[in-house]
């Protein structure tokens, strides 16, 4: 996804303290007002932070990229993610997330990523179960499945640099990754998607009996005249419980309580 194939991009000094005061004042503003920790820019695509971002993903990538989402996450010794890929490329052909920290001031290796796998050139698996000491990868097309001591995967992993507020960090969200919790930190990530070769949706997508939220993006993406229609259904669908349920079900709803709290904190 990113430039010869690797996990992440780190752009330094991008922000300004006044675009991460906007970006917290945002999440807060939505987890206050909707109880959820996403999409709070949906309404703020034309704010000067997200332009900038957008701009700079756009300037990397060297094609246009579409909003799809956003998220706010808190991680510490208490709440961590364990290896994964994100789960909207079950629905969409390409994506990538622009990862900006809030706070603290700066974090040292924040992510880590499996070296060699889910490269460009090679498998693609999509879900990972831990069974003792063996972590099982799985692809769900082929059914393949492949099995690695736990201290393996470890030893492939290869973490991002001390990122600062005001940095971005573009990551390929297909790439296996986790979170680091050494330091308690607060990020906003924001996912954009691309254009793949027979539009947003991808051709291989995995089967919504699997995953339900595949049928939801389907819904928003078929059938709209341009990406400004997917927005236009998307804050249609976030204006019912239903569908504001539907939408935040992939970003640990039973953290939204203790995300509230830590917004508030900084």
């Amino acid at each position: 996804m990113l430039g010869n194939g690797t996990a992440f991009d780190h752009v330094s000094g991008v922000l300004a303290p006044e675009d991460i005061d906007f970006l917290k004042g945002a999440v807060r503003e939505q987890l206050e007002r909707e109880q959820v920790p996403c999409f709070s820019l949906i309404d703020h695509l034309d704010s000067t932070p997200v332009k900038k971002i957008k701009a700079l993903v756009e300037e990397r990538l060297g094609e246009p990229v579409y909003y799809l989402n956003d998220f706010y996450i808190f991680t510490d010794s208490s709440f961590k993610t364990s290896w994964h890929m994100d789960t909207e490329l079950f629905s969409f052909d390409r994506a990538v997330n622009a990862w900006i920290l809030l706070a603290p001031d700066r974090v040292d290796g924040p992510l880590a990523f499996i070296k060699g796998l889910n490269e460009p050139s090679g498998d693609y698996f999509h879900s990972v179960n831990e069974d003792g000491e063996m972590l099982n990868f799985s692809e769900y097309h082929t059914r393949r499945r492949a099995s690695f001591p736990a201290s393996e995967i470890e030893a492939r992993q290869v973490g991002t640099p001390q990122i600062s507020r005001g940095d971005v960090l573009l990551i390929d969200p297909r790439r296996f990754h986790k979170t680091s919790v050494t330091t308690a930190k607060h990020a906003l990530a924001i996912k954009f998607v691309l254009k793949g070769g027979n539009g947003f949706l991808s051709p291989q997508q995995v089967p919504a009996i699997l995953w339900p939220e595949v049928k939801t993006f389907n819904d928003l993406v078929k059938g709209a005249a341009d990406w400004d229609e997917v927005l236009d259904r998307t804050r249609s669908a976030l204006g019912t419980e239903e569908g504001k349920a539907r939408l935040s079900s992939g970003f640990f709803p039973e953290k939204f309580p203790l995300y509230l709290e830590s917004i508030r904190s900084i």
